[in-house]
């Protein structure tokens, strides 16, 4: 969503950049993780910071999390926790559908492809089963631009033949924050809009297009340039003790197209791979074979 001067998907951004950012609980987990919670009731403030109402928690990860076993372990245990918490399916006629989004021809976009490929789904005969309360299954869908489809009618049609009891959809995410890229991680009941940090118009993935409960799970690994530039111009500004003109800015940066332009870590091949073996480990833990 676009507020202002920034654009991302990530409701831990929105709060901050609003000077609300009290308003999720905070609290500091083993190495060094930090888990944000926060309870978007209002409508009226989902609307002031530019998010959809529902609970969005956020694991914010120093890059050191990632170096050993025994954290990323951590890590995931947090998040499957944080799932099952949200999904509340139980019994064993439940079934949980995880979907990949994005397009996996583009690196910064393959987390949703990447981490379906590393469930561990349900074997289709009920005889092969294992005795678990739940049923997991996934697909990657793809991008409307790929398949001329809109990503939510894919979906939609899976559920309307599989009947899920709730829906992961799983896909990368913009931050207006460099800090979070790679390493932070959102859960949400709101669903998740495929490229909704970088374009309008797209139809959202969540529980009042398909009818079940979606839990939309994402790790941001894109900046617009927009943002990138009005963060640097006003930390610059600041440094050497000078105003600047932000209508001005504003201007050139929509002269020269910039909001189309979105960048990425130089390593984010590997980021992705890391978090969606994090979040597949979780989804693993959460609801695999």
């Amino acid at each position: 969503m676009k507020i202002f001067d920034y654009d991302t998907d990530m409701a831990a951004d929105s709060l901050e950049k609003n000077s609300l950012g009290e308003i999720a609980d905070a609290k500091e987990l083993s190495h060094g993780i930090v888990r944000r919670t926060a309870n978007l009731r209002s409508k009226e403030l989902a609307d002031r910071i530019g998010r959809s109402r529902g609970i969005y928690v956020t694991f914010d990860c120093p890059p050191s999390v990632f170096d050993k076993e025994k954290s990323v372990a951590a890590l995931t245990e947090y998040i499957a926790a944080t799932l099952v918490g949200m999904a509340g399916v139980q019994g064993r006629s439940a079934r949980v559908l995880a979907v990949g989004l994005g397009n996996d021809e583009i690196a910064a976009d393959r987390l949703g492809d990447r981490t379906v490929k590393m469930l561990r789904v349900s074997p289709a005969s009920q005889a092969e089963r294992k005795r678990r309360k739940v049923r997991l299954s996934a697909v990657s869908v793809g991008v409307e631009g790929v398949t001329g489809i809109r990503t939510a009618e894919v979906i939609e049609g899976v559920c309307s033949r599989i009947e899920p009891s709730c829906v992961l959809a799983v896909d990368s995410l913009a931050t207006a924050s460099p800090d979070r890229l790679g390493t932070s991680f959102q859960l949400t009941t709101a669903g998740i809009t495929p490229s909704g940090g970088i374009s309008a118009g797209r139809t959202p993935v969540s529980r009042e297009t398909l009818g079940v409960p979606v839990i939309g799970i994402g790790v941001p690994l894109v900046l617009s340039m927009r943002t990138a530039l009005s963060e640097f111009a006003g930390e610059y500004t600041a440094a050497i003790g000078c105003k600047g003109n932000e209508f001005q800015l504003r201007r050139i940066m929509d002269e020269k197209k910039l909001g189309a332009l979105v960048v990425a870590p130089k390593d984010v091949k590997s980021r992705v791979e890391l978090a969606a073996t994090v979040i597949a480990g979780a989804i693993n833990l959460a609801f695999g074979e």
